[in-house]
């Protein structure tokens, strides 16, 4: 049987209670993953940055990963920060260090063609709208709203089997399956937290987020097995929920 059944569900993880950040450090045979599990932040101030870059610093990486499509490499540490976060700054970290980097997540396209499968086309575009809308309005560095949602729009299109995405669609779309207009530029979080239970996207980011958290495994132990030193930085709740297979996995490597 797959190590990947040994992610938690997100029934034992709601009975976990656990610190964030939470870091997650394993070595099998002469390699070592540290997997650090953050809060997702754009604030420059918050300390959880310098935790990262102290964590990063102490394993000097041969190898990194991040959460997300891979941002662009920042010349500046605060800019990196405002506009990518955590990836934003594994990035410029490792390309300070000279070395390379890859996203753990899977592909966002891939990931529209899997929820347009699962879930319906219009179900699965408001939720990946609603997402990056959350993601975006908590960047502390805005960047030209109109750029980048037609590079994303042009992203999952053709995954959505949409021949064109614009916001007047995506408006009709959120009112049938939320019930509710869609406020842009009001949308957090919460919207797509999976572990609440109250609207559709919610429970859409529970299937999303059980899709990646078992690519992210398959990304882990691969470069883990590529790599002496791996650095992997990832929301918190993806931390705790693959740490028992990736415990597993360096217990019993063979089974895989």
């Amino acid at each position: 049987m797959p190590l990947s059944r040994h992610i938690l569900s997100f029934a034992d993880y709601a009975a976990i209670r656990h610190p964030t950040p939470y870091v997650v450090d394993l070595a099998r045979g002469g390699s070592r993953l540290l997997l650090f599990g953050g809060r997702h932040s754009s604030d420059p101030a918050d300390p959880m940055f310098d935790q990262i870059e102290a964590a990063f610093s102490g394993l000097s990486p041969a190898f990194a990963l991040h959460e997300g499509t891979p941002p662009a490499v920042e010349p500046d540490r605060e800019i990196a920060i405002r506009r990518h976060g955590e990836a934003g700054l594994v990035r410029q970290l490792a390309a300070r260090l000279g070395i390379d980097t890859a996203s753990m997540d899977v592909p966002l396209a891939e990931e529209a063609r899997l929820l347009r499968r699962e879930v319906g086309r219009g179900e699965a575009l408001v939720f990946l709208v609603v997402r990056q809308l959350a993601s975006f309005n908590r960047k502390t560095a805005r960047m030209d709203f109109d750029g980048y949602f037609g590079d994303f729009f042009a992203l999952i299109a053709p995954a959505l089997e949409l021949a064109a995405i614009d916001w007047p669609s995506i408006a009709a779309e959120h009112v049938r399956v939320l019930g509710r207009p869609l406020q842009a530029r009001q949308v957090t979080a919460l919207e797509t937290d999976p572990m609440y239970d109250d609207l559709p996207t919610q429970r859409i980011a529970r299937l999303s987020n059980r899709l990646r958290d078992v690519h992210m495994f398959r990304r882990l132990i691969d470069t883990l097995s590529a790599h002496e030193r791996v650095f992997a930085t990832v929301g918190v709740s993806h931390a705790v929920m693959l740490e028992p297979a990736l415990r597993a996995f360096v217990a019993k490597p063979d089974e895989e």
